[in-house]
């Protein structure tokens, strides 16, 4: 008994050895045997590996799926098998084969030595994970807190780089730049420089760096990181208008002195097209100031090195020549110069001036609105020239009597007097019409004729003071009456006034009375006659004087003693032949 049971032990023995070496080829989990294995699979059960002992055919084939559970023998110190009911304990393994926990329960078709490494595998990469989730928080808790107060890389405001600068040094930064900062402006045929005394420049450095970094988002700080960062428009200096404004154009109005200046395209009168047409607009080289400054302004808000001057700062042409309201405005300008009129006296139709289109193209302006009017000051000045040439009265005149005597003489009422007022409204008129024709001159004084300058009458009555003789020519020049006559008294206030006057009236059987006498109350004279001609408005004329003796008719030294209290003296039946000859309106010129 104790050879075979020696036996068996010996087989018992080889059977463990070839496990173990089977469980180093299944590779099982470190820490674990072999026999651990297949008892946590339900494959072997630990104890009947330690002592195994063969069993009959009839008792193997009784017992077939099912495990035995190893119990020890006390009498003989051996181990025995005994059946184990595997049907609710085969899915979890050997539970009571000792003090290890089960494995896991895998698929029929699998093996649980493939499965139990993964289990392994899956916590240390979640140990893992979680360490680097805790590192990438703590680096992203820590760039959060430095970038509070800092800025990014690649920060720039301006020219300076403020990249990972905090907010003391960046303010710093900009106070420093703002003290030693100057603009340069340069194009359009400028080049100078703006220090920041002449502009006035004010920068709150600490406010603009605090807003900027109070919008820098730390939290989003990887997002950022990688970025660049302009910073430039948060870089607001505020510059003195004022002082700004004289630097810019103290430069700006030289330069301009020199400068050819834009003009707008215009129309304008063509002297050898004899019209009005278009005239294009010229680009020149001037500069606005205030533009100037303005870009000065827009660089020096955000603290430029320097600003390009574009062409957007020249003063161009508002007017160009394809604007429609200029070919409209020298169409109808065109218009207005195709007037042409004569001007005619308003007596006898003399020809006086003519006003064409070369005269008329010099009083045409254009206004806001492009369109022709004529320059009121302009025409006023035309026509009252033309009014003074033919305005005679009062004037001297300088004529030749038909007998040959020169005669030199000014003053009195006869004569012409244009109405100026009235003779611009009527050439507006006919300038606005584009009138072709006559114009009658309008006038406020008419005299009876114009012959000449210096001889605005036709029929007159000359009355020679030296001669002490009248003379009446009609309208041909030819001598129609005279008469010796008697002429106011030398004494200074009986003397005839000289002068061209007008003959008034024709009156018959008046009775000429001078000035009443306070004493007496009574006129001083009152002299009956039988035809009266007054010139000087009714106070002289001539008319017969019966009282004067015939001796005093043909004395040309009578009037000095005979003379009368302004008038002049006529024999009865010289006066009547002049009355009827004579007309209202006629020139009566008195001189010496």
């Amino acid at each position: 008994m104790a050879s075979v049971s020696g036996k068996k032990e010996a087989k018992n023995r080889d059977f463990a050895e070839a496990t173990r070496d089977q469980a180093k080829h299944e590779s099982f989990p470190p820490g674990r045997n072999g026999a651990e294995s297949l008892a946590s699979t339900g494959g072997f059960n630990l104890a009947a590996t330690a002592a195994y002992r063969p069993v009959d055919a009839a008792s193997a084939k009784a017992r077939r799926g099912a495990h035995a559970r190893v119990t020890p023998d006390a009498a003989a110190g051996s181990t025995s098998v005994m059946p184990v009911d595997v049907s609710r304990r085969a899915r979890g393994g050997a539970r009571q084969a000792g003090p290890q926990q089960p494995g896991p329960q895998h698929p029929a078709n699998g093996s649980a030595f493939e499965h139990a490494p993964k289990s392994r595998k899956g916590k240390a990469a979640a140990i893992t994970a979680g360490a680097v989730v805790l590192l990438l928080a703590v680096v992203y808790v820590a760039g959060a807190v430095m970038f509070t107060g800092r800025f990014y890389p690649n920060t720039v405001m301006g020219a300076l780089d403020l990249s990972m600068k905090g907010a003391d040094e960046a303010a710093a930064m900009l106070s420093e730049a703002e003290r030693d900062y100057t603009l340069q402006v340069e194009g359009q045929g400028l080049d100078f420089t703006i220090s920041s005394v002449q502009a006035g420049i004010g920068v709150d450095a600490r406010a603009i760096v605090e807003e900027a970094l109070a919008d820098s988002e730390p939290w989003k700080w990887p997002l950022r990181i990688g970025g660049s960062h302009d910073e430039t428009e948060r870089m607001v200096a505020a510059s003195d208008t004022e002082s700004l404004s004289e630097a810019v154009h103290e430069v700006v109005d030289a330069f301009n002195e020199a400068a050819d200046p834009s003009a707008d395209a215009h129309v304008a009168f063509d002297a050898d097209q004899g019209a009005y047409a278009v005239i294009d607009e010229v680009y020149g080289k001037q500069v606005s100031a205030d533009a100037v400054t303005q870009a000065a302004a827009q660089a020096i808000a955000s603290m430029q090195d320097s600003v390009k001057l574009t062409d957007e700062v020249l003063i161009k042409p508002a007017v160009l020549a394809g604007d429609s309201r200029l070919a409209a405005a020298a169409d109808k300008a065109n218009l207005m110069i195709g007037c042409d009129v004569v001007l005619k006296s308003s007596t006898d139709g003399t020809k006086i001036a003519e006003l064409d289109g070369s005269t008329i193209s010099q009083w045409i302006t254009f206004d806001e609105n492009m369109e022709p009017v004529l320059d009121s000051a302009a025409l006023d000045a035309w026509a009252n020239k033309l009014a003074s040439s033919l305005d005679t009265v009062g004037k001297t005149r300088s004529y030749t009597r038909p007998d040959g005597k020169h005669v030199e003489v000014g003053g009195g009422d006869y004569g012409w007097k244009v109405d100026s007022a009235a003779l611009v409204s009527a050439i507006q008129e006919a300038v606005g019409n584009g009138t072709v024709g006559d114009l009658e001159i309008p006038t406020s004084v008419t005299g009876n004729g114009y012959t000449a300058p210096g001889r605005d009458w036709d029929a007159y009555c000359d009355i020679d003071l030296t001669e002490q003789h009248a003379y009446y020519y009609d309208e041909s020049g030819a001598l129609v009456w005279d008469a010796p006559i008697v002429t106011g008294k030398p004494n200074g206030d009986d003397d005839t006034p000289t002068g061209v006057y007008s003959l008034k009236n024709l009156q018959r059987d008046v009775s000429l009375r001078g000035p009443v006498d306070p004493e007496t109350n009574k006129p001083e004279w009152d002299s009956p006659v039988d035809y009266w001609m007054p010139f000087v408005g009714n106070m002289i004329g001539l008319h017969d004087a019966p009282w004067q003796p015939d001796k005093v008719f043909g004395d040309p030294n009578a009037y000095k003693t005979y003379g009368s209290h302004g008038c002049i003296n006529l024999s009865v039946d010289k006066a009547a032949a002049l009355f009827g000859v004579i007309k209202t309106g006629d020139a009566v010129i008195v001189h010496w």
